[in-house]
């Protein structure tokens, strides 16, 4: 197996590129559940809870645009499971979107955005670092269900995968994430000793813990593990996403001194 990642280097780019972008998670600013009308925090308009996703109220002078059309009354704005989610304007450069009940508001000029240089990450090592391993699915009569994330919401669990990293066998609980460019795969969440040092040591990493991704096989199959593919999970960059929690068997007594470390500015100070 070659451990050799000739992308490894577009990668990081496509990383870095997507955590400043103007929908990444350093945009973020706010994401506000509705359970009941309210305002919303730093954007115009009452806010308030319907099937399907929330509803706005504003005046043509308020500036929210919803699907391109300014509003002057009460919109339906829809959320993320609709055929056709709505897209959310408003004064300052902001954007809204719906997921489930939570308005989220994005500022591509926020704070964040402004101090973040790179995602520091560890150094590869020569040859890359990947393990091989063996991914078996559970049955529908074995599956334990799924797992949660912070917030409560479901992560399915598809399987098991079983390698070892640094001569330590371990059994590691898979969920199936959504597809990737149309294709399935599935997501590793995994702590290890690095995410319980010190933000300011170089050691350290983000302390939630990070993801590793890979293509979901059809059924039992041997996977490539390409731990300099770790990445951090958008908990890292801002406090307005919920961390999923790793299982127990996904906590690694060992080093993952792979992969990305925590969001940095200019002078190497850790964003968050």
């Amino acid at each position: 197996m070659s451990t050799v990642d000739p992308d490894l280097a577009e990668h990081v780019a496509a990383r870095d590129a997507w955590a400043r972008s103007a929908r990444g998670p350093l945009a973020l600013v706010n994401a506000q559940h509705v359970d009941r009308p309210q305002p919303v925090w730093p954007v115009a308009g009452q806010w308030a809870p319907v099937p399907g996703g929330l509803t706005v109220t504003a005046a043509a002078a308020d500036g929210v645009v919803v699907d391109g059309v300014p509003v002057d009354g009460t919109v339906l704005v829809a959320g993320d499971t609709a055929v056709v989610p709505s897209t959310v304007a408003f004064a300052d450069g902001l954007a809204g979107t719906v997921h489930g009940s939570t308005l989220r508001v994005w500022d591509p000029a926020s704070d964040a955005v402004s101090r973040f240089a790179r995602i520091a990450r560890f150094a590869p090592r020569p040859g890359g670092w990947v393990t091989a391993g063996r991914y078996e699915p559970w049955s529908g009569q074995e599956a334990p269900g799924h797992l949660t994330d912070a917030a409560g919401d479901p992560l399915p669990v598809a399987g098991t995968i079983e390698t070892t990293v640094d001569d330590v066998p371990v059994r590691l609980t898979a969920v199936r994430s959504a597809p990737y460019h149309g294709r399935p795969r599935l997501q590793l969440i995994v702590q290890d000793t690095t995410s319980a040092l010190p933000e300011s040591d170089p050691g350290s990493s983000y302390s939630m813990g990070r993801f590793l991704y890979l293509p979901e096989p059809d059924g039992a199959a041997e996977v490539a593990l390409d731990w300099d593919r770790l990445v951090l999970p958008p908990c890292a960059f801002s406090y307005q996403y919920a961390c999923p929690v790793p299982p127990e068997e996904n906590r690694l007594p060992v080093a993952l001194t792979a992969g990305e470390r925590h969001p940095v500015d200019e002078q190497g100070a850790v964003l968050h």
